[in-house]
């Protein structure tokens, strides 16, 4: 098992270098976003091996490990991305909005 692992580690990492040559690593992750990349979908792929080797059989593992890297290699910068956005788009509420918000709402 430590071979096929070995393998989905590196298809993992793979899936994430094609992803960076396709530019979805997104800017607000910094210098560190390709080793970040690459370090997501290495873990991705071992999950996915793992998963699908425990669940369905050693046969697809391989299988079940490409299509959970691709997933979160591709859902990863999308969500990091909208969650950032998010906070930045929403301060944080004043004491004095809060207690407007309870008034409000205990009326």
């Amino acid at each position: 098992m430590l071979e096929l692992s070995l393998l989905w580690l590196l298809l993992g990492v793979i899936v994430a270098a094609l992803a960076l040559g396709a530019r979805l690593r997104p800017a607000s992750w910094g210098q560190r976003g390709q080793l970040i990349m690459l370090g997501v979908g290495a873990g991705a792929g071992l999950l996915g091996g793992w998963l699908g080797a425990l669940v369905l059989g050693r046969l697809y593992g391989m299988m079940t490990a490409l299509w959970i890297a691709v997933l979160v290699v591709v859902a990863a910068p999308w969500l990091s991305t909208r969650l950032l956005s998010r906070r930045v788009v929403a301060p944080p509420s004043t004491p004095e909005q809060r207690a407007d918000e309870e008034r409000s709402t205990s009326s």
